[in-house]
């Protein structure tokens, strides 16, 4: 009967973080207009990520905010031997990492 209730436990939070997810992207927006003196532009995330590829041209643009990494921008930049996912340090403009997406 324990074991029920676990797997039921289970299922319910499995489901709750899945029906949160949008408001974590929500959440994410609110943080940066609140904070957004504190943060660089969207502009100048995609120029840093933008510079890290050759031939590059910025895509999707999102900032982001997790506990783990803080406050960054994830930029998808398309350049000549396809696309990339570049992370860009939110308050200082230093990218972070760039990998290329296959």
């Amino acid at each position: 009967m324990l074991k029920a209730h676990q797997t039921l436990a289970a299922l319910f939070t499995t489901l709750m973080m899945t029906a949160a997810a949008p408001a974590f992207a929500d959440y994410d927006d609110y943080l940066y207009q609140k904070n957004q003196s504190q943060y660089i532009s969207h502009e100048q995330a995609a120029q840093a990520a933008v510079a890290q590829v050759t031939g590059g041209q910025a895509g999707d643009v999102d900032f982001e905010y997790n506990p783990w990494r803080g406050a960054h921008f994830d930029v998808e930049v398309y350049g000549q031997n396809g696309k990339y996912d570049v992370v860009v340090d939110a308050k200082t403009g230093k990218v972070l990492s760039v990998r290329r997406d296959y």
